[in-house]
């Protein structure tokens, strides 16, 4: 019986150790999707039928059990962002002149897109001989947009 009692002590406390690393719930989906609580907002789950009601201090979800694939603990909210490359300051120059993308320094050929936040292509521009582009924004409705180019992207504003 001491044996017993000693292995469930131990297991409470690497249990807290793990608990303690961790910040995040995360629920994985059978779609590839995943929703994220913080564990300082103390969600609490709760089995109700064929769902699963999950209540934090700031959100309060209710999701069928048949949609979930699993439940795991995270040391952060995983982001889509996989690297951050830091600008050297050399080749790539874009600027903003009025209703105009101006980029400069790219490889001749080199593709240049805007995309709304949706994801559909709006213009497109292939630089030239001298690595230069200029895009007119002046077809576009005022909102979030992405440029992209030579793998960098770029998140602007057209009001």
């Amino acid at each position: 019986m001491k044996k017993l009692i000693v292995l469930f002590l131990i297991f409470l406390l690497s249990a807290s150790v793990y608990a303690q690393e961790k910040k995040v719930l995360g629920i994985y989906m059978n779609d590839g999707t995943m929703v994220c609580f913080h564990l300082n907002e103390q969600p609490v789950l709760t089995f109700v039928d064929d769902a699963v009601k999950i209540v934090s201090t700031s959100e309060e979800a209710l999701i069928k059990r048949s949609l979930v694939d699993r439940f795991e603990f995270l040391a952060e909210v995983p982001t889509g962002i996989n690297d951050v490359k830091e600008n050297s300051g050399v080749g790539e120059n874009l600027e903003f002149h009025g209703d105009a993308i101006h980029v400069s320094g790219l490889p001749k050929g080199c593709k240049v897109h805007v995309y709304s936040v949706n994801g559909l292509a709006q213009i497109t521009a292939v630089a030239g001989e001298d690595g230069d582009v200029t895009l007119q924004l002046g077809s576009l409705s005022k909102g979030v947009y992405l440029v992209n180019y030579n793998e960098t992207t770029i998140k602007f504003i057209k009001r």
